[in-house]
């Protein structure tokens, strides 16, 4: 694929259903296995996506150019934070399909959304990654990412813009 012709764009509403998907295959990677279809049973995880966009949820969405979405990459300030080291941050969620990962599309596509975020005078943001993610953490670290602590099996990160 040539990653050139790939298209960066704002996330919307009509993103949902994409958007769910790689949440649920971000959930996964943690160890947590459930269809889109049952998000709303897992209250923890679906507040990550119900609703978007509301107040300062802002996303990026990678597409190639038959308008096909291979990644996704959102903040959202979470209702609930339990989770939370320091202080409430918005908080990423973010995947790229398996056929397109390891191209530098995640990495584009963050770059896009501390862009949008600065926009939008949000100055940090965080995540938690789960300890064995090393693909995702390293990408985190590489782009200037700082641990804050941990959280059950997740290393809780933050970032300022």
């Amino acid at each position: 694929m040539n990653t050139d012709t790939i298209i960066y764009r704002l996330a919307t509403s009509n993103d949902i259903a994409f958007m769910s998907q790689i949440l649920v295959d971000a959930a996964a990677a943690s160890g947590v296995n459930m269809s889109v279809h049952d998000l709303p049973n897992h209250p923890d995880t679906y507040q990550y996506i119900e609703g978007f966009p509301k107040g300062s949820d802002v996303g990026i969405i990678a597409e190639i150019t038959n308008k096909q979405m291979i990644g996704a990459a959102w903040i959202r300030l979470l209702p609930t934070d339990e989770h939370v080291v320091t202080y409430p941050l918005p908080e990423l969620t973010m995947g790229v399909i398996p056929e397109c990962r390891r191209m530098g599309i995640g990495e584009r596509m963050m770059e896009e959304l501390y862009k949008a975020a600065i926009a939008m005078n949000i100055p940090e943001i965080s995540l938690g990654v789960h300890k064995e993610n090393l693909p995702a953490v390293n990408l985190y670290w590489k782009q200037g990412w700082k641990v804050d602590g941990t959280y059950k099996e997740y290393i809780m990160m933050s970032r300022k813009l």
